[in-house]
């Protein structure tokens, strides 16, 4: 009845497999596929899995303010991402599942591998549909129930956080818990802290909020020395019969029951037709499953038309009705604009916070039955979000709901009403789901860094303790880097991701943790957003191992000597006219890892630069195109000059991948899905190379920026941004970090904040402009406040470069001092 497999197709012990369903009755294998992986893993040796220490996983760690995580936690953690990596490679590799065939390949010789890699990306992809479909029943059903869901009267109160404070704990034991896919899926959700406070408090599932991930419980159903997840046949039974659906999801059904919209009853649909097509580039574009991009059907009963537009507008109606008949307020109205579920208080400031959370919620209170009739589905005049949108920006103007929500009619909405109703907007952008985010996309995004993980393999180290106790050190400091500089956004290496993403497991400790480590008056759960541009995450990710650098008194942020981090360090290390404190220390120190055997310039070997929830505009903007292309060019040429640096000092590139000229060449070739895929310029800070936008009914690699654009709402709200998940509060985090990832916020600070950091540019361009013998000091004023923001950014970059370049020529270079 389980399935599991030897086969692994990359380089990770043979012995090292896990349960491809999560199923743990049985030990005997199955078959992966037909396919062979590529030469370079069959020559790899086999290594003997560590003992692991037996692990403190139910330790009282005492008040959430006095620490963040132990080490057993994360070494707890690292078992159970290398349990859904061998899951991952499992589902991937067996040939003909859900109709998906290997011989599909053969229609393309000339692109035989690339085919290979598309084919497994949807298998996996249908997998996570399925996992994600799963989990909801899971979640509504099987959770603990914890009071009912939160209504208007309980967020206006001023013992509204209170709710954060929730007494009753969920108990997890081996004869509870849920299968490996749904165990992936929660995973995912969970890290997304203010999207799975919101579910929680929506749905009343406050006591699995504060119990968090069972660390202990799901570490004991792992075995140890094959790293299997193993549970009882009583546990199996139980589930099964609990939520009326197989343990195993392979066993499920090939289709699912789907509501009409129109007439509400059930028609059975494919989760995927499975054909690749005639084309590698648009392979699996064509499919109309309920998992392909373009899903459509027709209901047997009323014969309308049934597509991912319509369910996404049946789930904003049907979100509308719990406003309008149980007073229940819409999502993205949950929390306030840093986060926290907080009551209107009794100053000024935090009532205004409160009236701009509320303002969806009373605004569609109002003109909540106009509503109700567009969506109507029996009149199929709202067939998309687009079409909702369209209506929704006359209607929040109208003066009747203005007065209805803020008490008097104004020329123009608030900054921070703005953000709520594009928050709720993006509850519903790409994402037909009961949930505040596209699951499937969120578990996707998580897949590359669980393979990055995988790559790591710290689980073989026998330093791996010491390793987590390092990384949770580390942990602390790029906190630290967070609460000092709360209108920026911090970068994360793998290493501090992995710590991050510990905490988040534990959700009610990390609230705590953020919103008292940050200031009172700004009060602050810092987020963990998921999309975050990639020239975004890449000038902001040099911005924090600047601030690291300064904070540890020289320590190396991204101990890495891939060419992307020797790139990234270069201007704050080497470009400098004299090197004192921090500097020269940080010199030395990056100047040592090229003598470190630990430290490889192997991108996928290093915990550099956290980029799993790296994406791109959707619709590229002329200007962010010449941006990228900048961006891209500055760091190749820090990098050429980091080799000429090395060749002066006599000291060998570690490089193997360089060409015979000295430089990084153009091209990268990742292994993705078992095979070798050659991308052109690629960056670690770029998005995941191994996803595809045509396997998954939502894109997870793009989100939309433009104003006005599919993906973004109401016109006049703000810039784009919000609505790919990427807006809230001022100062979250990189990898995630909360809101401001389109690199402004709207609040009224925020604004103020805007335009000082705008004045901050100007003033840096004309510091350069006056005076190349103090570029350095211009540098650093930029330096000061955070990273180049995009406004005025293209000047900067030439002026500076134009500078670098006069430095770096002639007998005088100081690039060599």
């Amino acid at each position: 009845m389980a399935k599991s497999t030897d086969e692994k197709a990359k380089e990770r012990p043979t012995t090292a497999s896990s349960s491809a369903t999560g199923l743990s009755s049985a030990s005997e294998p199955s078959s992966s596929g037909t396919n062979q992986p590529p030469p370079q893993y069959e020559a790899a040796q086999e290594r003997v899995l560590l003992d692991f220490p037996k692990l403190n996983l139910g330790e009282d760690l005492g008040s959430p303010i006095d620490g963040t995580i132990t080490t057993d936690q994360c070494i707890a953690h690292l078992k159970f991402l290398a349990v859904l990596a061998d899951l991952r490679d499992s589902i991937s590799n067996q040939d003909g599942l859900f109709g998906i065939f290997d011989s599909q390949a053969n229609k393309f010789p000339d692109s035989y591998e690339k085919a290979m890699i598309r084919i497994r990306e949807k298998r996996w992809a249908v997998y996570t549909a399925r996992a994600a479909d799963r989990y909801e029943k899971w979640f509504m059903r099987a959770l603990p129930q914890y009071g009912p869901p939160a209504t208007i009267s309980d967020v206006e109160s001023n013992t509204y956080e209170n709710i954060t404070e929730c007494k009753t704990k969920a108990l997890w034991t081996d004869k509870n818990m849920p299968p490996l896919d749904i165990l992936m899926v929660w995973h995912s959700h969970l890290l997304n802290p203010r999207n799975f406070l919101e579910d929680c408090i929506r749905y009343g599932k406050m006591s699995t909020w504060r119990t968090g991930f069972p660390f202990e419980a799901v570490n004991a159903s792992i075995k140890d020395n094959t790293l299997e997840y193993l549970t009882s046949e009583d546990c199996q039974k139980a589930f099964e019969r609990e939520l009326n659906i197989k343990w195993d999801n392979l066993e499920d059904p090939p289709t699912k029951a789907i509501k009409c919209p129109r007439c509400k009853q059930d028609n059975s649909v494919e989760w995927t037709e499975g054909e690749i097509g005639e084309s590698i580039e648009d392979a699996f574009s064509n499919n109309n499953g309920l998992a392909d991009n373009k899903f459509e059907t027709t209901c047997i009963t009323c014969r309308g038309p049934i597509d991912h537009g319509r369910l996404k507008v049946a789930k904003f109606r049907n979100d509308l009705r719990r406003l309008l008949y149980n007073k229940e307020p819409m999502p993205g109205a949950i929390l306030n604009i840093n986060g926290v579920p907080e009551g209107p208080g009794t100053t000024r400031r935090t009532v205004q916070i409160h009236t701009n959370m509320m303002f969806p919620s009373k605004a569609l209170q109002v003109c909540g039955q106009d509503l109700m009739a567009l969506t109507d589905p029996r009149l199929d005049r709202c067939r998309s979000i687009e079409d909702l949108r369209t209506q929704l920006e006359v209607m929040i103007r109208d003066w009747k709901v203005l007065v209805a929500a803020f008490g008097r009619a104004g020329p123009a909405l608030r900054p921070g009403a703005k953000i709520h109703i594009r928050r709720m907007m993006s509850r519903y952008w790409d994402n037909s789901s009961p949930f505040a985010l596209d699951l499937v996309g969120a578990v996707i995004r998580q897949g590359t860094f669980i393979q990055k993980m995988d790559n790591i393999d710290w689980l073989h180290s026998p330093t791996l303790t010491e390793t987590t106790k390092r990384l949770i050190k580390k942990y602390t400091v790029f906190l630290g880097i967070i609460f000092a500089n709360p209108k920026e956004m911090a970068v994360p290496t793998l290493d501090v991701d992995l710590a991050w993403h510990t905490h988040q497991l534990k959700p009610q400790r990390y609230y705590k943790y953020t919103t008292k480590m940050t200031p009172e008056r700004t009060r602050r759960f810092i987020d963990h957003d998921d999309k975050v541009e990639e020239n975004k995450l890449s000038e902001c990710f040099e911005w924090t191992s600047k601030m690291y650098r300064r904070a540890t008194n020289g320590g190396i942020y991204s101990e890495c000597t891939c060419w992307y981090c020797e790139a990234t360090r270069a201007p704050d290390l080497y470009d400098r006219l004299i090197n004192i404190g921090s500097s020269s220390r940080a010199r030395n120190n990056a100047d040592s890892l090229h003598d470190r055997e630990d430290i490889s310039s192997d991108p996928d070997r290093n915990p550099h630069i956290s980029a799993h929830n790296a994406v791109r505009p959707s619709i590229r903007d002329p200007q962010d195109t010449g941006l990228g292309y900048i961006q891209r060019m500055r760091l190749h040429r820090n990098y050429e000059k980091a080799c000429r640096r090395a060749e002066k000092r006599g000291r060998p590139r570690s490089d193997s991948r360089s060409g015979a000229n000295g430089v990084e060449p153009a091209y990268y070739a990742p292994y993705v899905w078992g095979y070798p895929m050659m991308v052109p310029y690629y960056g670690p800070y770029m998005c995941d190379p191994g996803i595809s936008s045509d396997s998954y009914a939502c894109n997870p690699s793009c989100m939309s920026t433009g104003v006005g654009a599919a993906g973004n709402c109401c016109a006049g709200t703000c810039g784009g941004g919000v609505a790919a998940g990427s807006c809230g509060g001022v100062g979250s985090a990189g990898c995630a970090g909360g809101a401001a990832a389109c690199g402004k916020s709207y609040t009224a600070e925020a604004e103020a904040v805007a335009l000082e950091e705008e004045e901050v540019v100007v003033v840096a361009e004309e510091a350069v402009v006056e005076g190349a013998e103090e570029g350095e000091e211009a540098v650093e004023v930029v330096d000061a406040k955070g990273p180049p923001k995009t406004e005025g950014l293209l000047w900067a970059v030439i002026w500076i470069s134009f500078f670098t370049l006069f430095c770096n020529s002639g007998p005088h270079s100081y690039a060599s001092l």
